[in-house]
């Protein structure tokens, strides 16, 4: 654990006598922007002997592909081979849209009939805008929590923080959702693609300014906010890896220009005085035509051909940015300079699709080096809606999308508080992310959810929430007949950092509480062995270790 402590590189980390302490130190070190860490490269991981393919590096697998995966699906995956397993989570899986197509994929009601804050039908507009925001929210996080063993989530996840739109300043769920799915269509799919298609996402046009931006002869409403950002944080950065610039002020004036005239298509089926679709459409009206200067490639330049300029001009600089981005969230906060360089050549070798780029990183040597098992903070998503989706809780309050109000926003008020909810980035730039997920203020918010959630502590209305059947999730193990095993298994599937020999015996101890290892007896109702499988969870969940993966 030392060397992993909290992910400190070049520096030494004591061994305080708290987890806070121990973050709040971890937290104080400085953070090279590139580091290597190992000489493991992205040839391919080939099982042996003395480095086989077992539990560990399969969970390692699922823990950075999807979020809070079994220990069920750890084994099969052992079992199915890193072959198969890859091919598994690189498949996707279709959506349920379900408990939200009474609104999802209609057409926007972006102003009430009339403007009579006190009148019924306003009230009724408000209460449907906020209430599809709620159900939007809860909607992604059910996905997350049930999701099967597949990678997409997790890149959506990516794609919204690196494509990061707030739902405050959108307003309409229904764009963020459209949104949504553009995510999940191209979230393998060919990144060039990608970023065309959300320049002229609605909830983007929204969020950065698009509808605002125009010309219509002498009125000129230029907007550069979409035109910075796309260079600055959606494809080339602001400068290279030599410190030279990647833009210009020019650049984005000029870019600016081309990328005018796009707006949200007007109703078709409604009243178009309170109505928006849900696509985009160009108005070469209000597009300014006259020729732009971008990158020095000169002409009457659209918003695709800005995109194509970008990625012709700076081709390097846009596979290496994204190779980073891609890096971090699947390996490690701080990246292998080599390994993103060899990465963003696959990327343009291929014309930029991403599945090619993310199949090669999580079958490499690098990627199941040791150094990099255990060694991420776990996001509040990982966290949370992992340990719901790995403990197997029932009755959550937030998957409940039938039911609107503050009872039924339990799980997204807990994220709030520890610095992650879906749709609520701080701000364009997303979520920092890395070892900004766990501090002092939020390492005891995070670890109170699951105590509380062991401890049936969660009740509203004089119901039990986050049911967790303690007995039926132990027999989920092979040796659940067995205490120092079953202990053991556990707690493999738990961490990702195997705990040491001291910890070990004290996690057996908080199984048994004062019994022997031989009066162990799951099946007998005297022995309350569901309370005894609580305790060790409970113990765990306090562990430094806990907090990675």
């Amino acid at each position: 654990m030392k060397r992993r402590n909290f992910l400190v590189l070049g520096a030494h980390v004591d061994s305080p006598s708290d987890n806070a302490t121990m973050v709040s130190s971890a937290r104080r070190q400085v953070v090279p922007e590139f580091a290597t860490r190992t000489e493991a490269g992205l040839e391919p991981y080939t099982p042996t002997g003395a480095n086989p393919w077992d539990y560990s590096k399969a969970a390692h697998l699922l823990r950075r592909c999807m979020i809070g995966p079994k220990d069920s699906e750890i084994r099969k995956a052992v079992t199915d081979g890193i072959d198969a397993t890859v091919k598994q989570l690189l498949t996707l899986t279709p959506l349920s849209f379900d408990e939200i197509k009474s609104w999802a994929g209609t057409d926007v009601q972006y102003r009430p009939p009339n403007n009579d804050m006190d009148s019924d039908e306003y009230k009724a507009w408000q209460t449907a805008l906020f209430t599809r925001r709620e159900q939007l929210v809860k909607w992604w996080l059910k996905n997350i929590g049930t999701s099967p063993v597949c990678i997409q989530e997790r890149l959506v996840i990516m794609w919204h923080n690196h494509f990061a739109n707030e739902i405050n300043t959108v307003n309409f769920a229904d764009y963020m959702f459209v949104q949504n799915l553009q995510f999940h269509k191209y979230c393998l799919g060919n990144f060039k693609l990608f970023v065309k298609d959300i320049t002229k996402d609605p909830s983007m046009l929204i969020y950065l300014d698009g509808i605002k931006n125009f010309k219509v002869n002498k009125n000129n409403q230029i907007n550069e906010n979409y035109a910075r950002e796309l260079q600055e944080l959606f494809t080339c950065g602001v400068v290279d890896w030599n410190n030279n610039p990647n833009y210009t002020q020019a650049d984005v004036s000029e870019a600016a220009k081309a990328l005018s005239g796009w707006t949200i298509t007007p109703s078709t089926t409604k009243d178009p005085k309170y109505y928006f679709g849900l696509t985009s459409v160009f108005i070469e009206s209000r597009w300014d035509s006259s020729d732009k200067t971008f990158m020095n490639k000169k002409g009457p330049w659209k918003a695709d051909d800005i995109v194509d300029i970008i990625f012709s001009e700076r081709a390097d600089q846009v596979a290496k940015f994204i190779c980073t981005k891609i890096y971090k969230e699947l390996v490690y906060d701080v990246p292998d300079k080599v390994i993103v360089e060899a990465m963003a050549n696959t990327l343009k070798s291929n014309n930029w699709e991403i599945k090619p780029v993310i199949d090669q990183l999580i079958r490499s040597e690098h990627f199941f080096d040791a150094t990099n098992i255990g060694a991420k903070d776990k996001s509040p998503i990982d966290f949370m809606v992992g340990a719901i989706r790995t403990l197997g809780l029932t009755s959550v309050p937030d998957f409940n999308l039938g039911v609107s109000g503050r009872n039924t926003q339990e799980l997204m008020n807990r994220m709030q508080a520890i610095g992650q909810v879906p749709c609520f980035p701080p701000n364009v730039k997303g979520w920092p992310g890395g070892r900004t997920w766990v501090s002092t203020s939020t390492l005891p918010l995070r670890q109170k959810f699951l105590l509380d959630v062991l401890d049936e502590k969660v009740v509203i209305q004089k119901t039990i929430m986050y049911k967790f059947d303690a007995i039926a999730f132990a027999k989920t193990f092979p040796s659940y007949n067995d205490a120092e095993k079953l202990t053991q298994e556990i707690s493999q599937a738990l961490l990702n950092v195997a705990p040491s020999k001291q910890e070990s015996a004290a996690l057996l101890e908080a199984l048994l509480q004062g019994a022997k290892s031989y009066e162990w007896k799951i099946d007998d109702p005297t022995f309350q062995a569901d309370k005894h499988i609580r305790n060790l969870l409970k113990s765990i969940v306090q562990l430094a270790k806990h907090e990675l993966f």
